[in-house]
């Protein structure tokens, strides 16, 4: 189905549209990336550790590149995107997951292995490398973390104050264009929302370019055992967001805090 914004595309619509794409591209994550580099952090031979996690995260960069064309023919659809369910929406973040998560999802890893020292390595069906990869890291791969995240604070919020600005932009140019007696002018709605679209294809790539930034750093920072680990968390929280029961669950909590905030009058109960 065509973006909202379609007749504005500036080239022919690719005949595999992005959500098709998308669930291509999801499976193969899925069924065979996620599998071999899951088989290779299991096995006592690393040979084949460092190959499979570069094939894992050209998976996430060629995936970037796709989004980045996509929204060049048609940006409504990645801005509104269609194949996302629930569970994935509070994550999103001009189209795709916001790059915070990254960081977070690294710190997450980091705290879970140095809280819990008690397990003995030696116990646990896994390479000693594996199962050790985040205990005590480096003080050199923390501060690569501290100055992700720095980078983030800096150039976040400049991203959501253009969109801001673009928005802002967009209803005063539609409120230029009203005629009180016919109602929108047709042609200046068709620029003000073609001018829209193309800032938001601006804004939307770049926060592309951050994401693929901080996934690159992550793994450039780690050594061969953390990136693979990261790629696959990373590549694991993907696959979480399809668990049926999971969105279910997510979805009638959603309608149970829906009927609370009916009830209480419109109150948020102290959110």
């Amino acid at each position: 189905m065509p973006g909202p914004f379609s007749f504005l595309s500036r080239k022919k619509p690719t005949s595999l549209p992005f959500k098709d794409y998308y669930e291509n591209w999801f499976n193969t994550l899925k069924n065979t990336l996620l599998p071999l580099l899951h088989q290779s952090l299991s096995s006592p031979s690393p040979s084949l550790l460092p190959f499979r996690r570069d094939l894992l995260l050209q998976h996430f960069l060629f995936y970037y590149d796709s989004l980045d064309q996509a929204a060049a023919v048609d940006v409504s659809q990645i801005l509104c995107p269609s194949w996302r369910n629930s569970l994935e929406t509070p994550f999103l973040f001009l189209g795709d997951l916001h790059p915070y998560l990254f960081t977070n999802l690294l710190r997450s890893f980091i705290d879970a292995a140095n809280n819990n020292k008690t397990q003995n390595p030696e116990s646990l069906d896994k390479p000693y490398q594996v199962l050790t990869a985040w205990i005590n890291p480096p003080e050199k791969l923390i501060l690569r973390i501290e100055q992700i995240e720095c980078g983030l604070r800096l150039m976040v919020p400049p991203l959501i104050s253009r969109v801001r600005k673009v928005q802002a932009a967009f209803i005063r140019k539609v409120a230029e264009k009203w005629d009180s007696n016919g109602g929108f002018k047709k042609n200046g709605i068709r620029e003000a929302v073609k001018a829209e679209m193309e800032e938001m294809l601006d804004v939307l790539m770049g926060a592309n370019r951050l994401r693929r930034s901080v996934i690159i750093e992550i793994v450039n920072a780690a050594n061969v055992y953390q990136g693979a680990l990261f790629l696959e968390g990373l590549a694991q929280f993907l696959v979480g967001f399809k668990d049926t029961a999971l969105v279910g669950e997510f979805r009638r909590c959603k309608m149970m805090m829906m009927m609370m905030d009916i009830n209480g009058g419109g109150t948020h109960w102290g959110f």
